[in-house]
């Protein structure tokens, strides 16, 4: 079977050439060459697999014609031919010549080229003997209206279009021109001619079918096929089509192309339950045993994932419970681990936690731990940084990101640019986070080690001095005991559900609206963290601080609040563990005393600088640190 380049890709966009260089503004129209380049144009369109064989031909051809064509009426047929039909996604249906208008290179938007390349192509058409030919320069001029009747360019270039059926076209190329012929029938309500066009369809997908080839041609034709006529919609659809598009659906057993089939019997059956629900089975079950077929692990999984998934949207529950169970048994996956080391000198400690290393108490030490900075760094840095990576990078447009989640089970496929940038973006961050998490990991052990672990009631005492709640202090304080104690899940697991609940405490003293009310039997609530953040952010906290508990807790980054709540998260690194606490602290430290009563713009101003004024550095700590943080961005770019 013939592989094709999907049809319904369209071409990107290409910036504008420079003054000067564009070839259509060279041409000069002459009508004496029109004969010639019809030769030319008939020659090239001869053996050819498809109109972009056609332009490839014309370019080799001219040049061993004698005598020799000027370059630039050379391009007039290679431009003519670099032009793509393209279909409808199914089940839509429809095929338009692109690309016609906007910012494109090669070929030139139709509408952006000159007027002598216009009269030229005008000429042609009716020069040209061949059907690949006519077709095309046809739909060239119907498409720019350059004949005083559009209905007679439209019917010209739908009958070349026909006659192509049967030549040397790929089975594709030759579907898709007898899509765009429907399409131009359609267009200027050429009934008759539309009916033919439909029989000629039906003939060739039935033979298609029959001898299980070319899906890709069957597809596109098949979308127009269900469609109904727009002069009469309560004609009729041939039984034949039905019979074919069953047959097609047994036929084929690749699952991106039952898809679309699939797809196309909804809409033609939407009111036959059973025919659908067969289509549907049909695509899960095609589905289930791709997955069974696949040997490696992650394939497995991705493969029983999208199973599931589909028939979860497709109402086949039965189905859907065997893709689960079957993803929930798949081998277990064997993740590849790239580590890296950096050596931070310790100017960098310095920079990140100044006087750290001066301080003469626990007390004064862990107050220095409590005023660092953001773990994940600068927000417009880590977006800037990110911009860039993706500006020099050709994996991402080539490669496909799923994301697993708890247990190793695929979570989403990262798609669109957005969603692959946000993803990114987090990664950029708990780059950052490594770092930065080491240096505060290392400066909570350095403290025991200095000053020795300090008693509970002195450090719930410390803790409470900062006039936050209580309850989360007294948390704040077991939790980093835990931390001392080398007890990193306990210490975790206690911290992170308090970090919700003091975010929670902020808004309600600012009298946010955040409480969801009882809906009927639906119970009252107060909504997770993710919405809670930017309620935080509207009253002016910290963006960086915002990007930390973001990237750190929810999904788009580390997800720790849910692998914690969802019990998922063992052995926990020490890196984690203070990061977690460091979460913790930003927000219990700011957060309310049951009695505090502040008014909002104290509340603002507190979550506008969460951690207070930094301690006073000496002119040279700040040189130190200023070089330091040079050397650390030029050694991560």
């Amino acid at each position: 079977m013939n592989t094709f380049e999907p049809a319904d890709v369209e071409p990107s966009p290409s910036p504008s050439p420079p003054e000067g260089d564009n070839l259509h503004e060279l041409y000069r129209h002459d009508g004496a060459l029109a004969p010639v380049l019809a030769r030319l144009a008939d020659a090239a369109c001869n053996e050819a697999d498809d109109p972009h064989d056609v332009s490839l031909r014309a370019e080799r051809l001219a040049g061993q014609m004698n005598p020799p064509i000027d370059r630039p009426a050379v391009s007039v047929v290679v431009d003519a031919f670099r032009y793509t039909l393209h279909h409808e996604k199914p089940p839509r249906a429809g095929a338009e010549l692109t690309p016609t208008e906007g910012l494109s290179l090669l070929p030139q938007a139709l509408h952006d080229v000159s007027a002598d390349v216009r009269e030229a192509w005008l000429a042609l058409a009716a020069e040209v003997t061949h059907p690949v030919a006519r077709a095309r320069l046809y739909d060239i001029v119907y498409t720019l209206r350059l004949m005083p009747n559009s209905r007679h360019s439209a019917e010209d270039a739908a009958r070349a279009y026909l006659e192509c059926v049967g030549g040397n076209q790929w089975a594709q190329a030759q579907a898709i021109g007898l899509v765009r012929a429907w399409t131009l029938a359609r267009y200027v309500k050429s009934t008759e001619l539309a009916h033919e066009i439909t029989e000629r369809m039906l003939d060739v997908v039935v033979d298609l079918v029959d001898r299980d080839e070319h899906p890709y041609a069957v597809i596109p034709i098949m979308c127009a096929l269900i469609t109904l006529p727009r002069d009469n919609t309560t004609e009729e659809i041939d039984p034949r089509i039905d019979d074919v598009l069953d047959r097609a659906l047994m036929t084929y057993r690749q699952t991106h192309i039952l898809t679309d089939i699939a797809a196309i019997v909804r809409k033609r059956a939407a009111g036959d339950s059973a025919r659908v629900e067969a289509a549907n089975r049909r695509l899960i079950e095609a589905m289930l045993a791709e997955a069974r077929a696949a040997t490696e692990p992650m394939v497995i999984r991705t493969r029983f994932n999208e199973a599931a998934s589909a028939a979860r949207q497709l109402g086949v529950t039965d189905l859907e419970r065997l893709a689960v169970a079957a993803l929930q048994a798949a081998p277990p996956l064997e993740w590849d681990t790239a580590e890296y080391s950096i050596a931070l000198s310790p100017s960098f400690f310095e920079m990140y936690l100044p006087g750290f290393n001066k301080a003469t108490g626990w007390c004064d030490a862990l107050k220095i731990w409590l005023h660092t900075d953001s773990p994940t760094g600068r927000y417009e840095t880590n977006f800037a940084m990110t911009q860039h990576t993706q500006q020099h990078s050709v994996i991402r447009y080539l490669a496909t990101t799923v994301v697993f989640r708890d247990g190793d089970m695929p979570a989403r496929v990262v798609s669109d640019d957005d969603e692959l940038f946000a993803r990114d973006l987090a990664h950029t961050e708990l780059l950052h986070l490594d770092t930065y998490g080491t240096v505060l990991a290392n400066a909570l052990h350095l403290i025991p080690e200095r000053f020795g672990i300090p008693p509970r009631e002195d450090l719930e005492n410390f803790m409470r001095s900062f006039g936050g709640d209580p309850t989360l202090m007294n948390v704040l304080a077991t939790a980093l005991q835990l931390f001392w104690l080398a007890e990193y899940d306990a210490a975790v697991h206690l911290a992170v559900p308090k970090v919700e609940a003091a975010a929670r405490a902020l808004l309600l003293e600012l009298n946010e609206p955040v409480y969801r009310a009882a809906v009927g039997k639906t119970p009252g609530t107060f909504p997770a963290l993710g919405n809670l953040l930017p309620l935080l952010l509207e009253n002016d906290f910290d963006h960086d601080w915002e990007r930390f508990l973001r990237t750190f807790l929810l999904s788009e980054g580390a997800n720790v609040r849910n692998l914690v709540a969802h019990g998922f998260i063992n052995n926990i690194d020490p890196v984690n563990a203070a990061a977690a606490l460091r979460a913790l602290a930003v927000l219990a430290l700011i957060a309310p005393a049951p009695a505090v009563q502040r008014d909002a713009a104290a509340v603002k101003a507190a979550l506008a600088n969460p951690t207070g004024a930094p301690p006073q550095r000496t002119w040279w700590q700040r040189i130190t640190a200023a070089a330091s943080a040079a050397w650390y961005e030029l050694w991560r770019s």
